[in-house]
């Protein structure tokens, strides 16, 4: 369960790295670059899913083994945001 919520959380990360890039922006290089990118290009709604999956997803499931009630919800919206970003990734080709 550990490895599956950090591949969960490393495809967030992947999928916005792409959209950042998309956009102009270069790739980030830290969560921190991510977060502030994805502010300049309007998109505050994937921060706040990444936040949470970064919370519950990679820093309690993968680094500290919890699994907490929250993991479900985190890993059905990373989902729905890889969705979002293949479609605007799509879109803008």
């Amino acid at each position: 369960m550990r490895e599956g919520c950090e591949k969960i959380f490393h495809a967030y990360v992947e999928a916005t790295a792409a959209l950042v890039q998309k956009r102009g922006f270069p790739e980030p290089d830290s969560h921190g670059e991510r977060w502030e990118a994805l502010d300049k290009i309007g998109e505050r709604g994937l921060i706040e899913i990444g936040d949470l999956a970064f919370l519950y997803l990679h820093q309690y499931a993968y680094y500290r083994g919890k699994i907490r009630p929250e993991v479900e919800e985190s890993m059905k919206d990373v989902k729905e945001a890889i969705d979002y970003v293949r479609k605007e990734v799509a879109y803008e080709s």
